[in-house]
């Protein structure tokens, strides 16, 4: 087996299972019967010349015709002009010598790489770049467990042609589509830069770059979901060239970002549309999350969860930082959210019910069984303070009640219903005051 072969095999994933790893030639193998392994081919060989005027549509269909076993193609560095994308069977590997040497162009309104039905097909380190205006790059409907790999998907949409392509797609993922990766992929320049209508596929280490719209989940209906960690969301500041990077656009399923950077569009984040619904889930975890005119959008979500998220606005700006509509958002949790504008985000932004944990503060938590509040030294044990930060009243750590207001003493209740409040006379005299039978609320 020649080094450049053997090579190649590596790079397609294949590893030492298909290449033995010794110095010299491996003797040829006795013929069997089963399936055929795998064999590298090399689009150049079936005449593709990559030059970027030629039309390689035909080469490359030729060297994907399979005759048993999946095929692995493998494009050198290079520009190669089509028109259409071979269908492959599943397993297929397409790999080429990186995301910006090689390039596969094509400039027809047209679905280039669609795949049904499929499992398993793989591509990897190679780029893909469309100009026509109505165009997707990738389409992959009821897949499973395909793969992108250092894939460069690049649209046509810039600041100078809006609205022009605004229905370029960059990846659609459809009908029942799950078990998809993008690992280290760009996704550039489209009017949206992927779609997805399902759930359980993955993005991860990559960059969604000058999209008006990044990342929508669209239906509908209870299932579009998304899992996107270690990635960023960036554009410029102008107004034409990202509008959303994020926009979950109906009832929808499990959305989850980790680990994302968010800069450079009008929201940066909105999850539900209002008389549409949400997602069932939507969390953020550990982001950094800048825009325009509103940062996280949340207006119609089933109790999402917020934590270590660090808001900023974009350069000149001063956008609201968090957003929540108190009726189709009623209960979240949010945990350490910091805002540039001061340490945590105003408490105003959360709705009654919101659990909040920020530096130094908790807002309305719930405890179920015994609380503990233990002493330290010779500090309150608990101290309550007033909307202005005025001291109300304290325990001390002798187990003493301190209340600091003369009208805000102890309140009782009487066995007819009826509420007292203990006064004290400044001589020091105890008297009762009337409150009536609600439940004082002050």
């Amino acid at each position: 087996m020649s080094g450049l072969r053997r090579r190649h095999l590596l790079a397609a994933g294949l590893g030492a299972a298909a290449v033995p790893l010794v110095a010299c030639e491996a003797p040829e193998a006795p013929a069997r019967t089963g399936p055929v392994s795998p064999t590298v081919r090399n689009v150049r060989e079936f005449g593709a010349l990559g030059d970027g005027k030629a039309d390689d549509t035909a080469a490359i269909a030729a060297a994907a015709k399979t005759d048993g076993a999946p095929p692995v193609l493998y494009l050198p560095a290079g520009d190669y002009t089509v028109t259409a994308w071979p269908d492959l069977p599943d397993g297929a590997v397409v790999y080429g010598d990186g995301s910006d040497l090689t390039t596969v162009f094509c400039d027809r309104d047209t679905t280039l790489v669609s795949l049904r039905d499929k499992q398993r097909i793989r591509f990897s380190r190679m780029g893909f770049y469309l100009t026509g205006e109505n165009s997707t790059a990738i389409k992959l409907s009821n897949c499973f467990r395909c793969g992108f790999d250092q894939v460069l998907v690049r649209g046509n949409h810039i600041t100078e042609n809006h609205p022009r392509y605004l229905r370029q797609r960059g990846v659609v993922l459809d009908s029942n589509t799950g078990g998809t990766a993008f690992i280290d992929c760009d996704i550039n320049n489209f009017g949206v830069g992927l779609v997805t209508s399902c759930i359980q596929n993955y993005v991860t280490s990559s960059k969604f770059t000058s999209n008006w719209i990044g990342v929508l989940g669209t239906g509908n209906d209870h299932n579009a979901g998304l899992s996107i960690s270690n990635s960023e969301f960036v554009s410029d500041n102008d107004l034409t060239t990202t509008d959303r990077h994020i926009l979950i656009d109906g009832a929808a399923n499990n959305w989850w970002l980790t680990n994302v950077w968010f800069e450079g569009a009008e929201v940066a984040v909105q999850v539900g549309v209002a008389g549409q619904g949400g997602p069932s889930q939507f969390g953020m975890v550990n982001c950094k999350a800048s825009a325009r005119s509103v940062v996280l959008d949340l207006v119609h979500c089933r109790q999402p969860y917020l934590a270590n998220i660090a808001f900023d606005p974009d350069p000149g700006r001063r956008p609201i930082e968090l957003r929540i509509d108190p009726e189709r958002c009623p209960e979240g949790t949010a945990v350490n959210l910091v805002s540039s504008a001061g340490d945590d985000i105003d408490a105003g932004a959360f709705p009654e019910h919101w659990q909040v944990i920020g530096r130094g503060r908790t807002h309305r938590p719930s405890f179920t069984g015994t609380v503990t509040a233990q002493a330290a030294g010779d500090s309150e044990i608990l101290r309550a303070r007033s909307a202005d930060g005025a001291a109300v009243s304290s325990i001390l750590p002798s187990g003493a009640y301190v209340s600091d207001r003369a009208d805000a003493g102890v309140v009782l209740r009487d066995p007819e219903g009826g509420y007292w409040r203990l006064v004290v006379a400044p001589g020091g005299a105890l008297t009762t005051a009337p409150l009536g039978r609600d439940r004082p609320a002050r």
